[in-house]
C-alpha cells in the first residue's frame, strides 16, 4: 500500500516538472503559428492558437539571408563536428596509453587548458595576427580539440578491459590497428555522445561569429536569429511590407512577436532532430565512463 502511494506521489511530482519542462516550449511554438489580431486578442498569453498558420515561418524561408546562414550553420557543425571528434578521440586514446611516449605531457598541456584561458582580447590578437579573422575556419581550427571530452573518453578507454589489448598485441596488432578495430567500436557510447554535445556547440554558438566575422555571407543562423532578436527587431515588421502585406489588416499582417519566436523555432528545430538518433547512446556514454568496473 506504502509502496503504491509513493508511486503515484512520484508520478504527480514528475508530472507537474514535466508540465513546467514545457510550458515555454510550448508557449515559444503556439505564438509563432498566430497573426497580430490573435496575439493582440489573447493579450500575447497564446498557449493554443485558434487559427494556426505558418505564414511567418514562409515568410522567413522567402529571405535570401536566413537560407545562407543556415548554410554556413549546416557545414560549419558537419565539418566542425567531424574533425573536433576525429581529433578529441584521437587525442584521448594518445593520453590513455601510459606507455606512449609524450603522453603525460600532453594530459599536463589539456589540464592548463582547463584550468586557465587566455582571455578575450589575448585570443582575439592572437587569432587576428594568424589570418583567422573573418575568415571561415575561425569556426573549426581554434576548437579543434574540446580538452573536456578528451578526459571523459579517456577515462572510458582506460576502464577497458586490457586483455582484449594484450590479444590483439600477441595477434600482431599495432597501435593503429588496435585503434581502429578495438578500442574505437567499444567507445561508441561514448564517443557518440560527445559527437552530440560537439554538434550542439557547433550549432547554438553565435559569440565567435560576433566577435571575429564582418562578412554578413558567413554569418551562421545563430547570429542572424540573435541579431533579429537584439539589434533588428523593429526591422522585423518591415518583412510584411516588402511582400505587399495590408498593414491596416490585422488578420493577414504578422506581429513582431510571432516574427521573434519563428526564428527561434526555425534555429533550434534542426539540431532537435539529431537527438533521437543519438538518445540510446546518451546516458551510457556520460556514465560508463565515469564508473570503475
Amino acid at each position: 500500500m506504502k509502496e503504491r502511494v509513493y508511486q503515484r506521489i512520484i508520478f504527480v511530482v514528475i508530472a507537474v516538472i514535466c508540465l513546467t519542462a514545457m510550458f515555454p516550449l510550448l508557449y515559444v511554438i503556439s505564438t509563432s503559428l498566430v497573426m497580430e489580431a490573435e496575439y493582440v486578442a489573447k493579450d500575447g498569453f497564446v498557449l493554443w492558437p485558434n487559427k494556426p498558420t505558418f505564414a511567418a515561418y514562409e515568410r522567413l524561408v522567402g529571405m535570401e539571408s536566413i537560407w545562407n546562414a543556415f548554410y554556413i550553420s549546416v557545414v560549419r557543425t558537419l565539418l566542425g563536428t567531424i574533425l573536433m571528434l576525429s581529433m578529441t578521440t584521437i587525442t584521448a586514446y594518445i593520453v590513455s596509453r601510459r606507455n606512449m611516449p609524450g603522453a603525460r605531457v600532453l594530459m599536463l598541456m589539456l589540464l592548463i587548458t582547463i584550468l586557465f584561458n587566455g582571455g578575450l582580447i589575448p585570443t582575439f590578437l592572437t587569432l587576428k595576427e594568424l589570418g583567422f579573422y573573418d575568415n571561415f575556419w575561425v569556426f573549426i581550427i581554434p576548437s579543434i580539440v574540446d580538452s573536456w571530452s578528451v578526459l571523459v573518453l579517456r577515462q572510458f578507454m582506460n576502464n577497458l578491459p586490457r586483455e582484449l589489448e594484450e590479444s590483439a598485441g600477441l595477434d600482431g596488432a599495432n597501435e593503429v590497428q588496435l585503434f581502429t578495430h578495438i578500442i574505437l567500436p567499444m567507445s561508441l557510447p561514448s564517443v557518440a555522445a560527445i559527437a552530440m554535445f560537439i554538434a550542439v556547440y557547433h550549432w547554438n554558438d553565435w559569440f565567435t561569429a560576433l566577435i571575429y566575422i564582418e562578412n554578413d555571407r558567413l554569418k551562421p543562423l545563430q547570429l542572424v536569429v540573435r541579431n533579429m532578436l537584439v539589434n533588428n527587431a523593429g526591422s522585423l515588421s518591415t518583412i510584411d511590407t516588402n511582400i505587399g502585406v495590408n498593414l491596416f489588416d490585422p488578420t493577414k499582417r504578422v506581429g513582431e512577436q510571432t516574427y521573434k519566436l519563428a526564428t527561434v523555432v526555425f534555429g533550434t528545430l534542426p539540431i532537435l532532430c539529431v537527438y533521437p538518433f543519438l538518445q540510446k547512446y546518451f546516458v551510457k556514454g556520460m556514465y560508463v565512463g565515469a564508473v570503475k568496473e
